[in-house]
């Protein structure tokens, strides 16, 4: 499992934000969640590489926490 640096996390709420789809939208749907990992990885510039799990449970840490931007639909 990725260890996520604050960096990180940081992008991951910009590109999430950006990207104006839930966290409930992303974990029901494999492939969009597939897709959103993929371009998150690509986008980080440290070189890290996180599994679609892993950003579905940061997404899912950050929301619980209050800390994952709101999207409103």
């Amino acid at each position: 499992m990725g260890n996520w640096n604050s960096n990180e996390v940081e992008e991951l709420k910009v590109f999430y934000k950006e990207n104006n789809i839930t966290s409930d939208q992303l974990v029901k749907d494999k492939i969009a969640l597939e897709k959103f990992t993929s371009k998150f990885n690509s986008r980080i510039s440290n070189g890290a590489s996180f599994t679609s799990k892993e950003v579905a449970d940061q997404l899912f840490k950050l929301r619980k926490s209050s800390k994952l931007p709101r999207i409103r639909n």
